[in-house]
């Protein structure tokens, strides 16, 4: 039998491990910084796609110069908002391993090598999210 879990994020945080020895702590999607910079992001998609005649007759691949990857952008935006935190995350340094603090620069650079963690990331970003609309609606007896 599988019982739901009513997790309570305090403070709409969670440490999940998607590799075993790797926790990440990740955010709420429903955070105002995530939301906003991934708003940001899609109108910029939205724009390349209009300008490139995506999903038309008209569009032609051969005609696409450089452009930003969509990937780095949504990448980016992850490890800037919601990916908060780590443990388990190092480097060689002169033949010895050595942990790295997070940053959301080395957040990225972990996500281009690791893209599998982004779906991780946004699907317990996604589960906070849920969790805090529960807890909201039981607090005021919606149901």
């Amino acid at each position: 039998m599988l019982f739901i879990n009513k997790r309570l994020d305090a403070d709409e945080t969670r440490w999940i491990e998607p590799i075993r020895g790797l926790k990440l702590k990740v955010g709420s999607v429903e955070s105002h910084d995530y939301k906003s910079r991934q708003a940001i992001v899609r109108r910029h998609i939205d724009r390349l796609d209009a300008a490139l005649n995506v999903g038309t007759k008209e569009f032609d691949l051969s005609t696409i110069g450089d452009v930003d990857s969509l990937d780095d952008l949504l990448l980016d935006t992850c490890s800037k908002y919601l990916l908060l935190d780590w443990r388990g995350v190092g480097e060689v340094v002169d033949g010895k391993e050595v942990a790295i603090e997070y940053s959301p620069e080395s957040g990225l650079v972990l996500l281009k090598q690791k893209p599998e963690l982004y779906w991780s990331i946004l699907k317990a970003g996604s589960a906070i999210a849920q969790g805090v609309k529960e807890q909201q609606e039981d607090a005021v007896g919606k149901p």
